[in-house]
């Protein structure tokens, strides 16, 4: 064999065990570095599994702080605000409650003061409270001092050795869901003419055999309709209050499921209710809510400090009857100047006067003209007889202040009433903003409020009355509270809103009644002071935070 093959021959078996062993540490490199993935994989997981877990037991520490809130009683208030004596109550109530409170076993020990960065404060902890086998949390409440209203939570998960925090803000506030629905009552309810509700309405009225709502077309509720009444009770009357196919669904114009599409919604000619509308809720609870019951209002507070409107001259005097016929104050709607169906009444007249702060004595029966009110107007009546009583015409006044009336037991529409006529300008500009009217079991006519929608009838706040009318142009930010249970009369004391000269309203009598109204609720105002409501620990969801 030649040499020089023999030779390369030689060669090339070096090289192919070169690149053998090349191979063989990189593939070893590989499965180490595999192996090292794998566990450090492993590793992630484990270490991602203890944070979803701690920060699962953080998220149930958190329920189990909102649920323990829910499960005491606290005191009522009548006032529009939580006052630090009332937030110090309800943070000693909570701490006791916490105290005395077994979690799994265990029992709160910790409480006291603290100071951190942000201030000082007092506190209460429940410390390493089981979650599962290999979990615990821990839950804590503490409030600064300069903020009396706000208790915080603060809740921390722990899974061996890593943790993971959630937080969240809770308010001392006044229960006021009433104050969620644009329009509330206790009676029958009318949607008529260019009427806007921005929000829902909820009626308590029970009589199955007369419909709680009647609605047109030309109206508009852009939320739910709620009532008491079951679709089954419905179902075995005359009337329906919405067209539903076989399955109960609400259909649109093709006969099929609506869904969320409203405006397909198909009206029949029988539909009590043709207004546009997002829905009806059957079977509601909630006519126990605070504001809705006469036993809820006291309205004795606003007296302090007022001044008693003077007795106007007997030539100062005008007789009026309510009701009254078309365009005629003069003259009993009925034609019989001394029927039952009217009130004969001997007005005492106050022309082009600006009152601040005055209290209108019983039986005055004022008739205020181009009149001013400034801060708080009371209107006086007995609390428990009709002998003494206010109807009270206003004609073309401006408020500038809340109206507040004293709290008749019963509902006395005719004797008890205020009645706006005319060119009613509103702009609250008083310390109480909550509310534009109180006057729990009056009957409250807002007639033509404004022939034209402008800024000067804006109604802030509350509109409470036995029965509310609103009629003519205004603009509401607050809720419609009609509060009088008329569940007992079979027809008439309905809460009209937007009523015409066809469909009803003891007082509807002009074409000028007729206007534009819109209702937008404020849920997150406070009900007036002088109605009574349990305090409450509310959550603030949008303060929840982690880390």
């Amino acid at each position: 064999m030649d040499p020089t093959k023999k030779n390369n021959m030689k060669k090339n078996h070096g090289s192919v065990l070169i690149m053998a062993m090349i191979l063989i540490v990189i593939c070893s490199a590989l499965a180490v570095s595999i192996a090292a993935m794998s566990n450090t994989n492993i590793q992630l997981a484990s270490n991602q599994q203890k944070v979803n877990t701690a920060l699962s037991a953080a998220q149930s520490g958190l329920e189990c702080c909102r649920f323990l809130t829910k499960t005491f009683t606290l005191p009522s208030t009548n006032r529009n605000n939580i006052t630090s004596a009332d937030a110090d109550l309800v943070w000693g109530i909570l701490c006791q409650k916490l105290q005395n409170t077994s979690f799994d076993g265990k029992t709160v020990a910790s409480a006291g003061s603290f100071t951190d960065a942000v201030g000082s404060g007092t506190q209460i902890l429940a410390e390493n409270l089981n979650y599962d086998d290999i979990s615990s949390f821990t839950i804590r409440f503490y409030r600064y001092a300069n903020e009396p209203n706000i208790i915080k939570i603060q809740s921390t998960g722990k899974c061996g050795e890593t943790t993971q925090q959630v937080n969240m803000d809770m308010l001392i506030a006044k229960e006021g869901k009433v104050l969620s629905y644009a329009v509330a009552g206790r009676g029958r309810m009318w949607l008529t003419g260019q009427s806007t509700i921005h929000g829902d309405v909820f009626s308590t009225w029970n009589r199955a055999e007369i419909p709680p709502y009647n609605m047109t077309n030309d109206s508009s509720v852009l939320g739910t309709i709620n009532t008491v009444l079951t679709l089954n009770q419905i179902k075995d009357e005359s009337y329906q209050l919405e067209t539903l196919n076989a399955n109960n669904e609400p259909v649109d114009e093709n006969w099929q499921p609506l869904g969320c599409d409203y405006e397909d919604r198909y009206y029949s000619e029988d539909d009590e209710i043709k207004a546009y509308h997002e829905g009806i809720n059957y079977g509601q609870a909630g006519g126990n809510m605070p504001g809705m019951s006469i036993g809820d209002y006291n309205t004795d507070m606003y007296v302090a400090g007022l001044t008693d409107i003077a007795q106007c001259p007997s030539g100062d005097r005008e007789v009026e009857y309510f009701p009254h016929s078309a365009g005629n104050y003069n003259y009993p709607r009925d034609g019989t100047p001394y029927s039952t169906s009217n009130l004969k009444l001997t007005r005492h007249v106050y022309e082009n006067t600006t009152f601040s702060n005055a209290k209108l004595p019983s039986n005055r029966n004022a008739l205020f003209r181009n009149c001013t009110f400034e801060e708080v107007l009371y209107i006086d009546c007995n609390k428990n007889t009709s002998s003494y009583y206010n109807n009270v015409r206003f004609e073309n006044c401006t408020f500038n202040g809340v109206i507040v009336t004293n709290v008749p037991q019963s509902l006395k529409w005719m004797q008890n009433c205020l009645y706006f006529t005319g060119e009613a300008a509103f702009e609250n500009t008083s310390s109480v903003q909550e509310a534009t009217i109180l006057a729990p079991h009056f009957n409250v006519n807002l007639g033509n409020t404004n022939p034209e929608l402008n800024e000067n009838n804006v109604l802030t706040g509350a509109i409470i009355g036995g029965i509310v009318d609103v009629r003519g142009n205004a603009q509401i930010y607050g809720t419609i509270i009609s509060m009088a249970d008329t569940s007992q009369w079979s027809s008439g004391y309905v809460t009209n809103i937007g009523a015409t000269l066809d469909d009803g309203g003891s007082e509807t009598t002009e074409l000028g009644d007729i206007g534009v109204i819109d209702i937008t609720p404020d849920q997150d105002q406070m009900l007036p002071s002088g109605i009574t409501s349990p305090i409450i620990i509310k959550t603030l969801q949008n303060t929840y935070s982690e880390g």
